[in-house]
C-alpha cells in the first residue's frame, strides 16, 4: 500500500490505539479512500493536492478517533487491516451520501468545485473519453478530474459499483441491470493494411475499395486476445468473408495494433478512430464491406446525477447528441 520510508501511520503492529480522539471527519475518510485507491500515501496526497505529512496526519487522526489500526506492515509495505477494509467500505458510502447532500445545494449554481473519476476500456479512454472529458474540463475547470483504465468489462462494472469511478466508458450490449447507461454514438470499425498492400492486391491505394478476402488471405492478423470486444468483432469480419487468419499476433496493448500490423505487413481491424492513424505509420484505412459497429456508452450508478460533476458530464453528452447523429 505505502512504500517503506514514507510518512506512515503511527503505532505498533498490533493492538488497539490509545484513547479515543475527536469524531472522525469526512476529510479524514477521504484521505483513507485516496490511499486505498491510489496505492500509496505519496500518490494519494498528490491526488488530494495536499502535502504527504498533511495526509498522514489525517490518517493518524482517523485511527485515533476510531481507536483502531487502519494499516499494518507487511514486509516493506503497509496494507489495510480487516477493520481498515470495513472502515474504507463504510467511508465510501458516507462520502456518497454526503455527495448527494452537496448535490442538492449545488444544483442551482455552476460547477466550480468537486471531483469526477472516470474509467474505461483502454481503446475507449484513448478515443471517446479524451474528447468528452476534455470538453467537460473546459466548461468546468474547477472540477478535479481523474481518468484511469481497466482491462475488461467485469473490472469496469465493479469500479462503478464500489465507487472507484463515477462513470465508465464501455461496451453497453451486456450491462448488468443494477447499473445505468447513457449511450454514445456507436463506434464504426475499419481495417488497416500497409500502404504496400495495394501493390500486392493490384488495387489502387486511393480507390477506397472495401476489404476483401484477398486482402486477408495471406496476411498476419494483429489483434487483441479472445474475450475482448475488438477481437469478437474481428472474428465476425473474417467469418463474413469466409477466411481464416494465416497467422495471428495477439497483444494487450491496443495502441500498438495499428503500428504493429503495418510493421509486420499484416492487417488489423479496429475502431475507425484508431484506423485513421494508419497513414502516420505508413499504412492505410480500408473500409469494411458490411458496416461493423459496437454499441458504447457511459455506465454509471442509478441516480448518478446526484453527483453534480457526473450530472454535468451527462448533460454535456445529451446537449451534443443531436450533433453526433
Amino acid at each position: 500500500m505505502a512504500a517503506a520510508g514514507q510518512d506512515l501511520p503511527r503505532g505498533d503492529a498490533a493492538g488497539p490505539r490509545g484513547g479515543r480522539g475527536a469524531a472522525p471527519s469526512l476529510t479524514q475518510v477521504e484521505a483513507l479512500i485516496a490511499v486505498v485507491d491510489h496505492g500509496s500515501f505519496t500518490a494519494a496526497a498528490e491526488f488530494l493536492r495536499i502535502s504527504q505529512p498533511s495526509l498522514s496526519r489525517r490518517i493518524h487522526a482517523l485511527e485515533d478517533a476510531l481507536d483502531i489500526r487502519l494499516f499494518t506492515p507487511v514486509g516493506r509495505r503497509m496494507e489495510l487491516t480487516g477493520s481498515g477494509r470495513d472502515v474504507a467500505a463504510a467511508g465510501r458510502r458516507a462520502l456518497a451520501e454526503m455527495g448527494s447532500i452537496v448535490a442538492m445545494t449545488a444544483s442551482a449554481r455552476a460547477l466550480s468545485t468537486g471531483s469526477l473519476r472516470v474509467t474505461g476500456l483502454p481503446s475507449l479512454v484513448a478515443s471517446v473519453l479524451t474528447d468528452l472529458v476534455g470538453r467537460f474540463h473546459q466548461e468546468h475547470p474547477g472540477v478535479r478530474v481523474e481518468v484511469f483504465t481497466v482491462e475488461d468489462a467485469e473490472e469496469l462494472f465493479e469500479a462503478v459499483r464500489v465507487g472507484r469511478a463515477d462513470a465508465a466508458a464501455g461496451v453497453i450490449d451486456r450491462v448488468p441491470a443494477d447499473l445505468a447507461v447513457s449511450p454514445l454514438p456507436a463506434q464504426e470499425f475499419a481495417a488497416v493494411l500497409p500502404s504496400a498492400a495495394a501493390a500486392v492486391t493490384g488495387e489502387a491505394a486511393s480507390a477506397g475499395e472495401p476489404l476483401s478476402a484477398a486482402d486477408l488471405a495471406e496476411r498476419t492478423l494483429v489483434t487483441l486476445p479472445r474475450g475482448t470486444s475488438i477481437r469478437q468483432l474481428t472474428d465476425t469480419v473474417y467469418r463474413s468473408l469466409g477466411v481464416e487468419p494465416a497467422r495471428i499476433i495477439t497483444t494487450t496493448q491496443r495502441d500498438s495494433l495499428v503500428p504493429l500490423s503495418i510493421a509486420s505487413d499484416g492487417v488489423t481491424i479496429v475502431p475507425d478512430v484508431l484506423a485513421r492513424t494508419a497513414p502516420a505509420f505508413g499504412g492505410r484505412l480500408v473500409p469494411l464491406r458490411s458496416p461493423v459497429r459496437r454499441a458504447i456508452g457511459i455506465i454509471h450508478r442509478p441516480g448518478g446525477r446526484r453527483n453534480p460533476a457526473l450530472g454535468g458530464l451527462l448533460e454535456l453528452m445529451e446537449a451534443e447528441e443531436p450533433q453526433a447523429r
